[in-house]
């Protein structure tokens, strides 16, 4: 079985007022000792797995900020990978960078590397927006960083945009999108912002410095945002993704149709021979354990409920919907099963939901409020 490869690097130069994923801020020194943390946990997962003979069919580093690493620690890294690991030529390679931080050079070196698909990290075109967010580039470094992607001959690389940002009206994330399609990646991902406990932005709303959009506007602007993306010939094959034709994203495709995946690095989760696990959410934990020749494992305990209910999840959230045979196979149980009846016929007669022979999917009002839906089906 192929599967694809995560790798979350965990440093950033700055804290966006928004996120909560696991990160570090940048130190020369820390960062070569998680490299060499991570060529151990490269080697010990390479012994577990190796002998089956299994192979990398997709690459995506994640972060962190993955575009202010060392270009020296990265290659000798990505050459190691290669000689543990069965890796297909031309696979989709992804690497999210951020455009201030995004040169040239890094552009040039990832491509020789095989990195075919950069991934931007834009959020907004508006600089008060950016602002909020605490996002230290500015709109001309999303400009410039497209500008090289198009120069060196990058075929294939995307962009990330939030919207239902605090401030943010539907003429601001207009004038966003015209200047985003202008520019015209092969890949959008289109994300409503999430406030998260504990983050920066959440404290600056709950003190009442921020006020978040209502909920009306939140979902007029994203019905909005699918129109106008759709009508300049990006297709929605997920919620939040939208792509020109044979442009989608091969590796996140996996995680939502339940293919396995390997994480490496701090906090990277894995689903790989039907266990989920995930790595220690903490730098010196991680550097600890592999160099005692351990994998800094954390392994989810939770049962097959569980993983049918996020399999109807992920599914639901892609035009496809979820695959019945696909669902059966891996369960050895029908999705209604683990649906509830009552909500299951009532999303059927409304037209939420879409029952066809071989998937289960929703309707295109059903998208527009797939967490309620979700949240019913399974409660």
């Amino acid at each position: 079985m192929p599967f694809g490869l995560y790798l979350h690097f965990p440093f950033c130069n700055i804290d966006c007022s928004y996120c909560d994923f696991y990160k570090e801020h940048y130190e020369c020194g820390l960062e070569e000792n998680f490299y060499k943390a991570l060529t151990i946990e490269t080697e010990l997962t390479a012994a577990q797995y190796a002998p089956y003979d299994r192979e990398i069919t997709s690459i995506y580093v994640g972060g962190g900020t993955p575009s202010i690493t060392n270009l020296n620690h990265f290659s000798r890294w990505f050459y190691h990978l290669k000689r543990h690991f069965h890796i297909t030529d031309g696979i989709e390679f992804s690497i999210e960078c951020n455009p201030e931080s995004i040169t040239l050079e890094s552009l040039i070196i990832f491509k020789e590397l095989g990195v075919n698909r950069p991934v931007f990290g834009i959020q907004s075109f508006d600089s008060r927006l950016l602002k909020i967010l605490n996002r230290k580039h500015h709109p001309h470094h999303s400009h410039r960083a497209i500008y090289w992607a198009n120069a060196l001959g990058y075929k294939n690389f995307g962009a990330d945009f939030i919207f239902g940002l605090p401030e943010q009206t539907s003429r601001m994330l207009s004038a966003d999108l015209d200047q985003l399609i202008d520019l015209a990646p092969t890949h959008i991902s289109f994300y409503q912002l999430t406030v998260e406990a504990g983050t920066e932005l959440a404290a600056n709303i709950s003190a009442g410095f921020l006020k978040m959009p209502d909920p009306e506007l939140a979902i007029a602007m994203y019905r909005g945002g699918c129109q106008r993306m759709m009508e300049a010939g990006y297709g929605r094959y997920e919620v939040s993704s939208f792509a020109r034709k044979g442009y989608e994203c091969k590796h996140n495709l996996g995680y939502w149709e339940g293919n396995d995946y390997l994480g490496l690095g701090p906090s990277a989760h894995s689903f790989m021979n039907g266990k989920h696990f995930a790595n220690v959410s903490n730098l010196q934990t991680y550097i600890t354990e592999t160099r005692a020749g351990r994998l800094p494992r954390i392994i989810d305990k939770s049962g097959v409920e569980q993983r049918m209910s996020e399999a109807i999840i992920l599914g639901l959230r892609t035009s496809r919907g979820i695959s019945r045979s696909q669902f059966s196979e891996r369960f050895g149980a029908p999705i209604e099963t683990r649906l509830n009846r009552e909500h299951y016929r009532l999303l059927v007669e409304s037209g939420h939901l879409v029952p066809d022979r071989k998937n289960l999917r929703l309707s295109e009002e059903g998208i527009y409020i797939v967490d309620e839906i979700t949240r019913r089906l399974i409660d």
